[in-house]
């Protein structure tokens, strides 16, 4: 089964809801970084969510807008 990463951005602050935007999907996951970034314009340092767990991979350009989110997702 093929492997795609998901790419998506998320913003919640204490003055609006949650906020959650599909940017695309990537079959390499550096392909995937690169995608965030350029919708940062900004290089993103990643992180895993949980540090026992791969996925998601987590990364916040501390401009205090969006954090960026990775999902890797297997096609049936």
């Amino acid at each position: 089964m093929p492997e795609r990463y998901e790419v998506g951005k998320v913003h919640s602050c204490e003055f609006c809801d949650t906020e959650e935007q599909t940017i695309g999907s990537r079959a390499a996951l550096a392909d995937a970084q690169s995608l965030a970034e350029q919708d940062a314009h900004r290089p993103l340092e990643w992180r895993r969510v949980l540090e026992a767990e791969p996925w998601p991979l987590r990364a916040d350009p501390e401009d205090g807008h969006f954090q960026y989110v990775i999902h890797r997702r297997t096609d049936a």
